[in-house]
């Protein structure tokens, strides 16, 4: 099992959890509130290795270009 896999089970597990405790004791319960930043927490968790997949890819696939122009300096 990769990270990707992993860490998509321990969201939806930490979903389900919230969802359980959601219907034993309503939304404004301190466990419910603690497993909402747990979950808050793997799915930002995700996103970061997402984004950083991403842009390892760009920089991997993109051509090596100057983003500067040519500049003559006065002599």
């Amino acid at each position: 099992m990769n990270i990707d896999e992993s860490l998509t089970k321990q969201m939806e597990s930490a979903r389900q959890q919230l969802h359980d405790l959601y219907e034993l004791y309503g939304f404004g319960h301190a466990c419910v509130l603690e497993q909402s930043i747990i979950l808050d927490e793997l799915i930002n968790q995700y996103n970061r290795m997402y984004q950083t997949k991403k842009l390892h890819h760009y920089v991997q696939s993109a051509t090596p270009q100057s983003l500067c122009k040519t500049i003559t300096l006065p002599t």
